[in-house]
């Protein structure tokens, strides 16, 4: 081998480390973050990437533009949000219809409140 196959092989082989260790773990979080979008309903409750829980209360998809959701997150306030802004899904609507209506109610109680 000369030197300039050697130069090909170790570039090569640089290249694919960085795909095994940038590239690869990249495209997994996107895939997972599109399924999540994918998959929301209304009643999910998802955590949005600034930290707030809320329940998802309509989902808008407009002809042209973003998808838009509502999110309810108590005591009447609801915020209309871009689905961009979800981080994950905490709890499907069946799951939460699953339980009857007081555990729901003890499970918010006993959630600490989140300080902004």
């Amino acid at each position: 081998m000369n030197l300039a196959e050697i130069s090909f092989i170790i570039m090569l082989a640089v290249m694919g480390v960085f795909y095994l260790m940038f590239i690869r773990p990249a495209r997994k979080e996107q895939d997972r973050q599109e399924n999540t979008i994918r998959d929301l309903r209304e009643g999910d409750e998802i955590e949005t990437t600034s930290g707030f829980i809320g329940v998802v209360t309509k989902i808008e998809t407009p002809e042209e533009g973003p998808v838009h959701i509502t999110l309810d997150f108590g005591n009447g306030l609801e915020i209309r949000a871009l689905t961009t802004s979800v981080l994950r899904r905490l709890s499907s609507a069946e799951e939460r219809e699953g339980q009857p209506e007081e555990t729901q109610q003890e499970a918010e109680e006993a959630s600490p409140p989140r300080k902004a």
